[in-house]
C-alpha cells in the first residue's frame, strides 16, 4: 500500500512541499533511531560537559538543537557542512560550508578541542582514500590532545579503524560524562548496526 501511496502524493504535492515532508519525516524516523537516542542522551552530553572549542560536521534539521546543548556548557560549538543551502540547519553565526576532506583549508591548523563527525562516513565519505584524507584533515585542525569521535555505519563502511590511526596521530579515548559513567573507546549499537568510535590525538 504505502509503495503506491508515495508516487500519488508526490505527484500531487508542489516539489518544494513534498521535499520539505519528506524531510520533516527523515527527521522523526532518525531521531526515533537506538544508535540516535545514544547519542543524544549519552554521548553528545558528555562531550559538552569538556566545554572547549567543538566542531560538529553535518548539519540536517535533525541536528539543529544540538548547540543549546552544548550551549548549557562551557563549550563553544561550531557547525559544517558541504551544502551550502544546510547552514539552515547549522549554529547562527558559526557555521562553516566546506568539504571534510579539506576542512583543514578553511580552518587553522590547532583550532579545536574537538571534531564529532557522525554519520558522514559512508553518507559522502565513502571510500577508504576520502576517509583517510577526511582523517588527516580533521587531525590537523584539532589540537594536541584534541577528541574525535567518529560515528558509522556498519554495513555503509569497512571499520575506520582498521587503517592506521598511529600514523594520523590518534589514539582509543575515554571520556567522562556528567553521571558516574563515562564512555569508552567504543560504543556498539548492534539494534542499529551503528559504531561510535572515540579517538584522541596524540
Amino acid at each position: 500500500m504505502r509503495s503506491t501511496v508515495i508516487p500519488v502524493v508526490k505527484a500531487l504535492l508542489p516539489r518544494r512541499v513534498y521535499l520539505w515532508a519528506k524531510d520533516v519525516r527523515n527527521a522523526r524516523q532518525v531521531r526515533r533511531n537506538p544508535a540516535r537516542k545514544v547519542l543524544v542522551n549519552q554521548i553528545l552530553p558528555a562531550y559538552a560537559s569538556l566545554g572547549g572549542r567543538v566542531l560538529w560536521v553535518g548539519c540536517r534539521r535533525y541536528t539543529r538543537d544540538y548547540g543549546r546543548l552544548f550551549g548549557r556548557s562551557r563549550a563553544e560549538y561550531w557547525t559544517t557542512d558541504i551544502e551550502e543551502s544546510h547552514a539552515r540547519w547549522g549554529e547562527k553565526d558559526r557555521y562553516l560550508t566546506a568539504d571534510l576532506i579539506r576542512i583543514d583549508q578553511v580552518i587553522a591548523a590547532g583550532s579545536f578541542d574537538c571534531v564529532l563527525c557522525n554519520g558522514v562516513f559512508g553518507f559522502g565519505i565513502n571510500d577508504r582514500d576520502s576517509q583517510w584524507q577526511a582523517m588527516q584533515a580533521m587531525a590537523r585542525i584539532l589540537k594536541p590532545g584534541g577528541r574525535l569521535l567518529l560515528g558509522w555505519n556498519t554495513n555503509l563502511v569497512d571499520d575506520p579503524l582498521t587503517m592506521e590511526l598511529a600514523l594520523l596521530g590518534f589514539e582509543p579515548d575515554n571520556v567522562s560524562g556528567p553521571g558516574p559513567c563515562g564512555l569508552g573507546p567504543r560504543i556498539l549499537v548492534p539494534e542499529a548496526g551503528y559504531i561510535y568510535d572515540l579517538m584522541r590525538k596524540r
